[in-house]
């Protein structure tokens, strides 16, 4: 539990000040560890970095964080403006307390400065030169403060009290945050989960500083645009009333055809690279609109909002974004990470039950590839999530979303452990391009080749037939189909075009037991032909 609030920012951000008045409004205690050091070491900063070095601070910066960390009273706490320099700190500051980043522009910073001029490493230093000197801080110690959980501005145009109710209006939103993904390459993103979140989501945009210097735009598809107008609505009004975007729905038009429609959109309207992309809509349009934010003017800010339970457990996070080709699913596309991920579950009140089953498959799927416990979770809460109970529907959505966030925190661009979340995707790929996309939605087809995998594993004897009954008693259980009469001599060249194929290579992710696959390479396509025969009717 995340129970204390942490201030971090730039030395003269107004951390203390800021600290106290809202530790004052929540009737909890106040701390500022630079004030805890003085009283402690009998010193001035000044004269403990001059007399004792800057190390000797940090240790003792490091020792008071912890000390505050292992208090179970929720206490207000400033840092000190170089504490998030220790990546120490950081994590059990993470662990224990929500990080709110107090920022202001330099030239305020350096006039609140200079006012006093006895900050040590700014001190005698012309205007000019405290100027120039915090502009390089601010740059060098951006990643330190990019670890806070939101920002607020503390602009000397804002009252106090003004600065105080933004944090406790951010703080609502933020009592939504579930986890967050760090992508092996670095960085770091939000996911929140909640029930009517998206209509106080300029929350969100603020914390992030996209509003109110960033444009917005919109991406939805036709059928979303009807289905969920309202909620469309709100979000458009929490964006400051910006335009949308609608592609045309459906797996077909995930094409770069239909991309280079949202390109000239937004080159009509001007928009620059200080422009946000807000995805709402299902897996197509997620993966559309965050490849048009990957490369249109190499590379501008976007945010998924997901709309279906597929994309809120699979495809909004990771960062892979794609558009079809006719030789190939996904086969140009990029990975490029969104600035967070919002869930809002009442979104999925006008989900259609075939699409709810689609996003059961790739929860299936986390189960059987990462942890057999989340399995066993699913096999006994079967009547609640086809009753769509709101708890087992949020465990559901934390434990696929945290699977995948782990995943992707090791192996961002699927160079290795990242090929595992593709179990059932060679098959259901196939599936999907022999039928045009046309009769199964991506999720049924992904159930249906988690059944063949699961086959292949079994006549390669690497999976027992007990484990293979297993899995597809739980989907029959869940109302999944179970047959497609596929021409394997069609399927064995359709899987030829795959991007997970590896050259000269066909690759293949099977289950070995319930809570884990392997890699395998070029099976002979007799057996590949015999594991069809799983979904044959």
């Amino acid at each position: 539990m995340r129970r204390h609030i942490f201030f971090t920012g730039f030395m003269a951000s107004g951390k203390s000040r800021t600290g106290r008045a809202l530790a004052e409004r929540l009737e909890r205690p106040f701390v500022d560890t630079d004030s805890l050091i003085v009283e402690r070491v009998g010193k001035s900063i000044s004269e403990i970095f001059a007399q004792e070095g800057e190390a000797f601070f940090r240790a003792k910066e490091k020792e008071i964080i912890a000390e505050i960390c292992s208090n179970e009273t929720p206490q207000v706490v400033s840092l000190g403006g170089g504490a998030l320099t220790q990546t120490d700190n950081i994590k059990i500051i993470r662990e224990n307390g929500i990080i709110i980043r107090l920022w202001a522009k330099p030239e305020i910073l350096s006039e609140r400065i200079g006012r006093k001029n006895t900050r040590p490493l700014l001190a005698n230093l012309s205007d000019e030169e405290r100027l120039a000197k915090i502009k390089v801080m601010l740059k060098e110690r951006e990643p330190n403060y990019a670890q806070a959980d939101f920002s607020v501005e503390s602009s000397n145009d804002y009252t106090e009290a003004h600065v105080i109710e933004k944090i406790l209006h951010m703080k609502k939103f933020w009592s939504n945050h579930a986890l967050d993904v760090c992508p092996s390459s670095g960085g770091r993103y939000p996911i929140f989960i909640g029930r009517n979140i998206i209509p106080d989501s300029k929350a969100l945009l603020e914390g992030l500083r996209l509003a109110p210097s960033n444009e917005f735009l919109i991406c939805t598809d036709t059928t979303i645009a009807k289905v969920q107008n309202e909620m469309l609505s709100q979000l458009r009004g929490q964006a400051g009333r910006c335009p949308i975007f609608k592609f045309q729905a459906g797996e077909r038009n995930k094409t770069l055809h239909n991309l280079n429609q949202l390109f000239s959109f937004l080159l009509h309207r001007n928009y620059t690279r200080k422009s946000c992309l807000l995805q709402f809509s299902g897996g197509v349009v997620g993966d559309m609109a965050g490849f048009g934010a990957a490369t249109y003017q190499r590379g501008i800010s976007f945010i998924q909002f997901p709309t279906t339970l597929l994309s809120m457990v699979d495809s909004s996070v990771g960062g892979k974004v794609a558009v079809n080709h006719p030789e190939g699913k996904n086969m140009i596309g990029a990975f490029y990470q969104p600035k967070a991920v919002v869930c809002d579950l009442a979104v999925l009140a006008t989900l259609p039950e075939n699409e709810y089953l689609a996003g059961l498959a790739e929860i299936v799927k986390y189960g059987v590839i990462y942890d057999k416990e989340f399995f066993r979770y699913i096999e006994e809460n079967v009547e609640g999530i086809k009753k769509h109970d709101d708890s087992v529907l949020r465990h559901l959505i934390f434990r696929s979303c945290q699977i995948k966030a782990e995943v992707v925190g090791i192996d961002e661009k699927e160079s290795g452990l990242r090929a595992i979340l593709n179990y059932g995707h060679t098959f259901g790929h196939a599936i999907e391009k022999l039928t045009n996309y046309n009769m199964f939605s991506h999720g049924i087809a992904v159930s249906l080749g988690m059944r063949v995998a699961a086959r292949a594993a079994v006549l390669l004897g690497k999976l027992s037939a007990k484990e293979e009954a297993r899995q597809n008693d739980l989907l029959d259980r869940l109302g999944f189909p179970k047959t497609y009469n596929v021409d394997t001599e069609q399927a064995w060249n359709a899987m030829a075009v795959d991007k997970k194929a590896e050259k000269g290579t066909r690759v293949y992710i099977l289950p070995t037991e319930i809570g884990k696959v392997e890699k395998v390479v070029n099976i002979e396509k007799e057996t590949v032909a015999k594991a069809w025969e799983a979904i044959r009717g």
